[in-house]
């Protein structure tokens, strides 16, 4: 969908947040987006219930600490 345009079709893709839904910038989180040319654009307003806004805030907070432990792992030349 990407390269190939969406078709004004909201799908979902793992993108840099832009602190987008309450989502920390720059975490890497699946968000609703068309794409055109190359190009996405998150889309804004999604309705979202209160289920849905708690399994986003659960799934933020797992992928920051995964990014903190790959951190770890990588710039303090642990070894697993």
């Amino acid at each position: 969908d990407w390269l190939v345009g969406s078709g004004g079709k909201i799908v979902s893709m793992a993108v840099p947040s832009d602190g987008s839904y309450g989502v920390e910038k720059g975490l890497i989180y699946s968000f609703p987006v068309v794409c055109e040319a190359g190009a996405y654009q998150i889309v804004q307003g999604v309705p979202l219930s209160d289920f849905s806004k708690k399994l986003m805030q659960a799934t933020e907070k797992e992928l920051s600490e995964e990014r903190a432990m790959t951190k770890q792992i990588l710039f303090s030349g642990s070894k697993l």
